[in-house]
């Protein structure tokens, strides 16, 4: 295999870069953006994951398969405060001791959280912001929004090159910076795996009427948090007796509602999600709107149209470009009305398509990193002069 600059994967150039790859989520966890960039890094340059591990009871895990290097930071969380005192010397004592062999020539980090675990020994090091959630929009309390706060401005100012995942998010760190940090900004979108796709072309259509008597089955694959939106959900089970729904992933609220329709399974291994999609009509996203979620581009959109069955989906102008593909709904009034006409076999049929063929293609993982890699490059040529 070539790379784009022209070397076969593995061999050493000028480009080759060696990436402490930090990240606050665990590896185990659901697959999403900074696993698929880390092992496509990986097939480009030295990469050495240091990941967050989970330590909430209760918390149902799936580690994908991966040959990519990893290892746990500390499982130290930084927010306990009878250890405050002692985590960030801690964690940075790991860190630099986990880097001491891997010699890495850059830093990685996913969250405003991780800037202060780099020990002294490797703070000159250039380092890459991925900014794939805005992290001062999550529930918090005051103190820990103001640590917060404090952590992202340190690492905005320190970053090199700052990735962000939805246009949205790119417009408030403009907004909270000054127009003077767009020179470190990249709009680095989430997209799909090339593996996926090979995997999901030969997918049956999705017929156009049920079997008789049998119910329609939707589901949901991913984390399952305070912006889940059951209330949808289960106005729809009331009011279609056809319907029912599956949610699939790790769960992060304390109580979840109970309805003989409402299936919940543990989570799925990523090389193993498109053979249990099979098992469904069709799937949803039912996100709550709020600053937050205004600022997702959904890992879990680009899979449900590999998936090759209609998708319903809440509406905002981050996943606009998605519109052609997928049906949004804005008020409950219009998502029930989409499920009754997937239910009657009368819901206009989105998912398919040379034109959902070629927009997946063109949003691949493999896309991303090649776009990243450019970028490297251009901070190596930087570093150097």
């Amino acid at each position: 295999m070539i790379s784009k600059q022209g070397a076969k994967i593995g061999e050493f150039t000028e480009d080759h870069r060696k990436v402490l790859y930090m990240m606050h989520v665990d590896w185990r966890w659901i697959k999403q953006r900074p696993q698929f960039l880390a092992e496509n890094l990986a097939e480009r340059h030295d990469v050495l994951v240091l990941y967050r591990p989970c330590v909430r009871p209760g918390i149902q895990l799936a580690d994908s398969a991966s040959s990519i290097s990893r290892s746990a930071l500390l499982p130290v969380p930084w927010g306990w405060k009878l250890l405050r005192w002692s985590t960030t010397p801690i964690q940075k004592q790991w860190v630099a001791l986990r880097a001491w062999r891997f010699e890495p020539d850059t830093i990685w980090l996913t969250h405003p959280a991780l800037v202060d675990a780099i020990p002294t020994s490797l703070a000159q090091l250039p380092i890459i912001y991925d900014c794939m959630d805005d992290a001062l929009g999550f529930p918090s309390s005051q103190n820990r929004l103001k640590l917060l706060t404090r952590l992202e401005r340190d690492l905005v100012t320190r970053a090199v090159v700052i990735l962000c995942s939805s246009a949205r998010l790119y417009d408030l760190l403009v907004s909270r910076y000054g127009r003077g940090i767009k020179s470190k900004l990249s709009l680095i979108r989430n997209g799909i795996s090339h593996k996926m796709l090979l995997e999901t072309a030969a997918l049956a259509p999705v017929a156009t009427e049920a079997a008789v008597g049998a119910r329609t089955k939707l589901a949901y694959f991913g984390t399952i948090a305070d912006w889940f939106d059951f209330e949808v959900l289960l106005a729809a089970l009331n009011s279609n007796p056809a319907i029912e729904f599956h949610l699939t992933g790790p769960i992060s609220v304390r109580t979840v509602p109970r309805h003989e329709r409402l299936k919940f399974h543990k989570p799925v291994r990523h090389e193993e999600l498109a053979a249990f999609a099979g098992h469904f009509d069709g799937f949803v996203m039912p996100f709550r709107m709020s600053p937050l979620t205004e600022a997702v581009d959904p890992v879990k959109l680009y899979e449900y149209l590999a998936f090759g069955k209609e998708v319903l989906t809440v509406g905002y102008k981050e996943i606009d470009r998605f519109s052609q593909f997928v049906h949004s709904y804005t008020t409950l009034p219009e998502f029930l009305e989409v499920v009754d006409r997937l239910v009657s076999g009368t819901l206009e049929r989105k998912n398919s398509g040379v034109h959902r063929s070629a927009f997946l293609a063109q949003n691949t993982w493999r896309a991303r990193c090649n776009h990243i890699c450019q970028l490297l490059s251009g901070l190596n040529t930087a570093v150097k002069a």
